[in-house]
């Protein structure tokens, strides 16, 4: 339990600090082009010292269309890359994972408001996020 939820807070610091821009990007919203999110993952994935090369692979191959859905797919697989045991515990315990993902999204107003705009519901975004973590181990 420690370790999924070590995963979905790394996750959920990724998606808030590129919201408030703290990968020196000034985003005012999730990104919801192509470009903004690539560029997103990109700093992401830097970040957390994981390879932008392999992020924004598994980018272009998230099982979805939108873009701010492959984006939360991938900031998802970023967190699981930082812990090795993580995506095996979203594997594992998806529903427990979820929910973790979902209470933490709750707590940030802005990324709610976010979400919102951008037509994702909460628990879409916390289950995409977990998907994302859950593909880190394949």
């Amino acid at each position: 339990m420690i370790v999924e939820y070590a995963s979905v807070i790394a996750a959920m610091s990724i998606l808030v600090s590129t919201i408030t821009g703290a990968f020196g990007q000034q985003l005012a919203s999730l990104p919801t082009t192509q470009a903004n999110a690539v560029s997103a993952v990109s700093a992401g994935a830097r970040a957390q010292k994981v390879s932008v090369r392999q992020a924004r692979v598994v980018y272009k191959k998230a099982p979805y269309s939108k873009p701010v859905l492959k984006y939360l797919y991938t900031v998802g697989w970023i967190g699981g890359k930082k812990s090795s045991l993580s995506c095996l515990f979203a594997r594992t315990d998806a529903g427990g994972t979820e929910h973790e993902a979902l209470s933490e999204i709750r707590k940030n107003a802005k990324l709610v408001h976010q979400l919102r705009r951008a037509h994702v519901g909460l628990k879409l975004a916390a289950t995409t996020l977990v998907s994302g973590i859950a593909s880190a181990c394949s």
